[in-house]
């Protein structure tokens, strides 16, 4: 009896010292995916050193494989896989003011951005607001290399987005270009920049959301936005947002803020939408881009519909129409009003695309090319009586000096 309690014993203490070993004994990367590995690998039945081991649940699955991830340091991974590619972008440029003389005075001022090599030939994407008014750009790499005359080969103030070119003796390292149209709310992400002029800092967190609708620095409605709650901050605008696998999918465009520093609500472009601009910014210089003309004055809505007895409860009430454009020149006329009479033009459908949402609208329009022509549904409404028009459009290319603000 004695005896078989001494080797009780001993076999209880071989048991802990084992358990202790693969708990704690291991660095805590090789804990996780030592545990990952016993997770993804045993079973229901399985005998495992004797004994009888019950399947792992989903719940417990995900845990160990976050719990890899994040004892892995994939941050750090990203961080030195694509930090050499990002660059720090100083904007300096000359603003004037007068003095109590009115004396006219020239003042330097410099800003501050963040923007990430795309071409080992020197191609630099980032916003266009981070480079706008500038006199000269100054690209900083991290490895302390600087560029003093930086080109700007292109810009879109309609994205906020900008193309700069640089000219190294040798190629440069680049940032791969993943895919925002398969990431996923929860996905883990890493953003680097120059947040308030901190070099290359390094921030992580997940995707909140998709398809957020901003306004820009350059007053700009952008939709179909990245949410993170990654810390972006001043300075950061122009730098990567980085999946798992440190390819970008979204280009750091502006934060939520009442304070002006993060509050965990930051916003990025996606990068297919950044790939169709870099393709027109390369080739062009400027985006290449389909309009119609017009401004929008109101979304019609059913409740809007019933309250002002209108005879449909959707599309869009034309405001604006800008004289010698394509609705112009299709026949669409802008809202008038007097006091004895009014007439209004209602949008309605766009071929067989039925509008709904505003940037449903844009996005129809931005979805075809100058010169194509497109089939336009109008309801119009003049002193309460309506007709129904359908009128063949020809789309003509956004003039470069369009006003952007609320164009379509």
């Amino acid at each position: 009896m004695h005896a078989a309690r001494i080797w009780s014993i001993v076999v209880l203490g071989c048991l802990a010292g084992a358990l202790v070993g693969f708990g704690l004994g291991n660095p805590p990367g090789q804990r996780a995916a030592a545990s990952a590995d016993l997770l993804a690998n045993t079973g229901t039945g399985t005998e495992l050193t004797g004994f009888a081991t019950p399947a792992a649940s989903p719940t417990a699955t995900v845990a160990a494989q976050t719990e890899a991830a994040i004892g892995g340091s994939f941050v750090t991974d990203v961080y030195q896989e694509v930090s050499p590619a990002v660059v720090h972008i100083t904007n300096k440029s000359v603003y004037e003011a007068f003095d109590f003389f009115m004396r006219r005075h020239q003042f330097e001022t410099e800003s501050t951005g963040s923007g990430v090599i795309v071409r080992d030939t020197g191609y630099i994407l980032t916003n266009y607001h981070v480079i706008a008014d500038a006199r000269q750009i100054v690209v900083v790499l991290n490895d302390g290399r600087e560029f003093l005359d930086t080109e700007i080969v292109g810009a879109d103030p309609g994205t906020d987005l900008a193309l700069l070119k640089v000219e190294p003796e040798a190629p440069l390292p680049t940032a791969a270009l993943g895919d925002s149209d398969a990431i996923n709310v929860g996905e883990w992400v890493v953003a680097i920049g120059n947040p308030r002029g901190l070099d290359w800092t390094v921030t992580a967190g997940v995707i909140s959301a998709l398809g957020r609708e901003g306004v820009s620095q350059t007053g700009q409605t952008i939709s179909g936005l990245i949410q993170t709650d990654a810390s972006i901050n001043p300075g950061n605008s122009g730098g990567p947002l980085l999946n798992a696998r440190g390819e970008v999918i979204g280009i750091n465009e502006m934060i939520v803020s009442q304070s002006g520093g993060s509050e965990g609500i930051g916003l990025a472009i996606p990068i297919n939408t950044a790939k169709e601009v870099l393709e027109d910014l390369e080739t062009h210089g400027r985006v290449i881009r389909a309009w119609l003309g017009i401004r929008i004055a109101e979304r019609i809505t059913p409740s809007l519909a019933a309250y002002f007895d209108l005879p449909v409860d959707f599309g869009f009430a034309v405001k604006n129409v800008f004289a010698g454009s394509p609705a112009d020149i299709g026949g669409i006329q802008s809202y008038y009003t007097d006091r004895r009479n009014f007439h209004y033009d209602i949008i309605t459908r766009i071929g067989n695309e039925r509008l709904d949402e505003e940037r449903e609208l844009l996005d129809v329009i931005r979805g075809h090319e100058p010169g194509e022509r497109i089939e336009v549904e109008v309801y119009r409404i003049v002193d309460g009586e309506y007709s129904v028009n359908t009128m063949q459009i020809d789309l003509a290319e956004l003039p470069a000096d369009a006003p952007l603000m609320g164009i379509i």
